[in-house]
């Protein structure tokens, strides 16, 4: 049953992390608004792929819910019908839940991907949950840990919905990265407690805790800060070319920018007693590759304009680094007397 449930959580920790790679890309290509409505885009389960198929045509059958474009707005199909020669409005509705009546096709397709993995990533996690349920009289911590990611899937969709539904009104858009950490944090969790090579790891300085702690408080408060960052580059993409992005960035990008130096320092430290513990040498490559990586991509977008294939390259090194500084952690808090029971079971 364990090796079940770490093939379980191995597989739901990939679709997490192909799900921010989906959402980031959606942010970096500007699709967020490339379905207008949810679960369905267009009203449609499988999008379209021209804009002749959101044109009104006489002789068509349309579905409840389906959409077609109208004159600067999005009209939905009251009730099941077939058209006639004459366009009948008692038969349609104006969509109003926002504004946006934009169709891309690119964009509508790069949404409905990032949708579809969201969606198969819900697979792997309630495999995990009905496994955990079956061995919750004997691993009870296992079994919470798989219901709140369970509970966290949900709440990044209903997220979803509403980002979709606001026309991705600010902060919202924080929320729903801060759930989907949330849901990653979750899964590493139970990856550590299923993993059998936890035990090859021994701790013998027991102040890379507090030091790991720290860190990986200091990595989520600059992804919060970056977070923001990225909202301020939607709406100024929106207005004008990406080149002009840098110019209109306020002190949330100097304090993201300048905290980094700050957070780098933080890293320093915790590599320096990772090295002078006994922790295999492969933690230390792992944290400082992805920490070149994250330096890179922040180079990048601040000297470079913004390129957008930096954007989800600097977020999905972040995410990356917080999921393993949490299995650090985790290992390194299985040391102690109080958390053996608890976390290394």
């Amino acid at each position: 049953m364990d090796r079940w449930m770490l093939f379980a959580s191995r597989w739901s920790l990939i679709m997490v992390y192909l799900v921010i790679l989906a959402g980031s890309v959606v942010r970096m290509t500007g699709s967020g608004m490339g379905c207008p409505d949810w679960p369905k885009c267009f009203g449609f389960f499988i999008p379209p792929t021209h804009e002749d198929q959101l044109v009104w045509k006489a002789g068509t059958t349309y579905n409840k819910g389906q959409m077609i474009l109208g004159d600067d707005e999005l009209l939905v199909a009251r009730e099941k019908f077939t058209t006639t020669e004459v366009f009948s409005p008692e038969n349609w509705r104006v969509y109003d839940k926002h504004d946006y009546t934009i169709f891309n096709p690119v964009h509508t397709w790069i949404e409905y991907i990032n949708r579809l993995l969201g969606a198969l990533s819900g697979i792997p996690v309630m495999l995990l949950f009905v496994l955990a349920t079956i061995r919750i009289r004997s691993d009870v911590v296992t079994w919470l840990l798989s219901a709140g990611a369970l509970f966290a899937l949900g709440f990044v969709a209903w997220l979803g919905k509403l980002v979709v539904d606001g026309n991705l009104i600010p902060h919202s858009i924080t929320y729903h990265m801060f759930g989907a950490i949330a849901l990653l944090l979750l899964v590493v969790a139970v990856l550590f407690r299923k993993s059998r090579r936890k035990q090859e790891l021994q701790i013998t300085d027991t102040r890379l805790l507090g030091v790991t702690s720290l860190v990986m408080l200091l990595t989520l408060a600059q992804v919060y800060l970056g977070t923001n960052v990225r909202e301020q580059v939607d709406a100024l993409l929106i207005a004008g070319p990406r080149k002009d992005v840098m110019d209109g960035l306020d002190a949330v990008f100097l304090i993201h920018r300048s905290f980094s130096i700050f957070l780098l320092l933080a890293y320093a430290w915790m590599l320096r007693m990772m090295m002078r513990s006994a922790l295999p040498r492969n933690w230390f490559v792992v944290v400082v590759a992805l920490l070149g990586v994250e330096i890179f991509a922040g180079v990048i977008l601040n000297y470079a304009g913004f390129p957008a294939f930096a954007q989800p390259l600097h977020l999905l090194a972040a995410l990356i680094l917080v999921g393993v500084l949490f299995y650090l952690w985790l290992h390194v808090l299985a040391q102690t007397s109080v958390s053996k029971s608890a976390f290394s079971a």
